[in-house]
């Protein structure tokens, strides 16, 4: 098949990150764009011996739940990163929920009924959605509700890739491609990232904007050759913004050494504060301190993550026992803050010195400590009877799993991104004698195909 054959497909269930599985001449095939229950022509754009992928150019007969294609309305026709644009933001739930499930059975080994999953909405979303039904008016305090209602209002975390001509958009699939942002947005961001006008901006020479808004206060961290040469037409655009904005721009070589990575793998180039103190403060529902993280630094971005995730956290450690709480992949010490301020002993353990030290200071006058080390050489797993986990994408992985199987620890919380490493960490867990309690997902990541799961463990 030639990468501009058209297929006429009947599309069957989900699948794994936002595509949906067809069958054509004895081969599965991996559609975008489609709906379960639709009959698609789509075109081959990638195959294999036993695998073909495609995208969706027409839509035969549609599904009840499809809409209009965020993407238009956002200014982005084509961009990647936005699976679900096309479906109505509940329905997209339901099958991200069957998708898990299926990577749950088939990777995990797992029957995801017996152990309880299912998909929960973010509580913003929750009460825009539940305020819809029963015509009440908008949550207080919270952004438009129908950008909420189609997930198109939630991130405070954003990055931005820059054209030649130094126009912000994103890329399209699989593809070095920019789309610009035209209608002068920047796709599912909060409003607060939105009234900056960076779309406005004309950055030739820079290669990524990255965004971070916290509590009346966030960074822009600009990347490539020219960031340090346009950092100054960024700052006189933070004339007109609320809060306190820092301004970091990438310089020198790139970084080496521990910490050097941030959790995309990739190694950071040291970045140069031009206007600011360099960190975003973040203000947590139910954690009773301010934290702050660096600009660059990793934090959750759906606005009310922090907030979700404490909370699942705090319920599946139950009440102190005693003793030490592990908090591996402690990041800027956000569920270990989380715990000891509801009296656990806290040993996080982190390999980024940056967001360490984020963590320790964010942690004074608590019991917690927090140490820059490889995960899987913890020196607490000798004396720690319960370990959360929120590992990068890529998953705890074996020596981390076999580090827990050899410990004292008899209850693991696993906090998760990715549903495929999930399962693969959980099977090797259960196989050294743990046994699942509880695996729940958070759509933290509404219009993607992305999940945030908590697992629960015990032994």
């Amino acid at each position: 098949m030639s990468g501009q054959d058209r297929v006429t497909l009947e599309i069957l269930r989900p699948a794994a990150g936002g595509e949906s599985l067809a069958h054509h001449d004895g081969r599965t095939v991996f559609v975008a764009g489609a709906i379960p229950g639709e009959t698609v022509d789509a075109e081959i754009t990638g195959e294999s011996r036993r695998v073909l992928r495609a995208r969706t150019v027409e839509v035969r007969e549609a599904s009840p739940h499809r809409v209009t294609d965020r993407r238009i309305a956002l200014g982005v026709p084509g961009a990647g990163g936005l699976e679900f644009a096309h479906v109505a933001l509940v329905h997209s739930r339901a099958l991200k929920e069957q998708a898990a499930a299926d990577q749950l059975e088939r990777i995990g080994g797992l029957d995801a009924s017996q152990v309880g999953f299912r998909v929960l909405p973010a509580p913003l979303e929750a009460a825009a959605e539940s305020a819809s039904r029963e015509g009440a008016p908008d949550t207080e305090g919270a952004p438009d509700r129908e950008g909420v209602l189609d997930g198109t209002a939630w991130r405070t975390r954003v990055q931005s890739a820059v054209d030649a001509d130094g126009r912000l958009g994103m890329l399209a699939p699989g593809s070095h491609t920019v789309i610009p942002y035209d209608a002068g947005i920047i796709p599912l961001a909060v409003d607060e990232v939105n009234a900056l006008g960076l779309t406005d901006l004309r950055l030739p020479g820079v290669t990524r904007v990255e965004v971070a808004a916290g509590h009346d206060s966030g960074a822009v961290v600009l990347r490539g050759a020219g960031a340090r040469e346009q950092a100054e037409a960024v700052v006189s655009q933070t004339r007109d913004w609320p809060g306190e904005w820092s301004i970091l721009a990438e310089a020198g070589t790139r970084a080496r050494g521990r910490g050097a990575r941030n959790r995309g793998g990739r190694f950071a180039r040291p970045l140069h504060t031009v206007q600011g103190d360099g960190w975003v403060r973040e203000r947590v529902p139910g954690v009773d301190r301010d934290l702050r993280v660096r600009g660059d630094g990793f934090w959750q971005v759906h606005r009310d993550a922090a907030a979700v995730l404490v909370s699942s956290v705090r319920s599946a450690v139950g009440d102190p026992d005693g003793g030490t709480v592990l908090d591996l992949y402690c990041g800027a010490g956000l569920l270990g803050i989380g715990l000891a301020e509801q009296g656990h002993s806290i040993a996080g353990i982190e390999g980024s010195a940056q967001a360490v030290a984020d963590a320790v200071a964010n942690a004074r006058g608590l019991d917690a400590r927090f140490d820059v080390g490889r995960v899987e050489g913890a020196p607490d797993f000798a004396a720690a009877r319960t370990a959360v986990l929120d590992p990068p994408r890529t998953g705890a992985g074996p020596a981390v799993v076999d580090a827990l199987l050899a410990s004292s620890v008899q209850r693991i919380v696993h906090v998760s991104c990715d549903g495929a490493t999930l399962a693969r960490d959980l099977k090797r867990l259960v196989a050294g004698g743990f046994r699942v309690s509880s695996v729940v997902a958070h759509d933290l990541f509404p219009v993607t195909g992305h999940l945030e799961f908590v697992a629960v463990l015990d032994r």
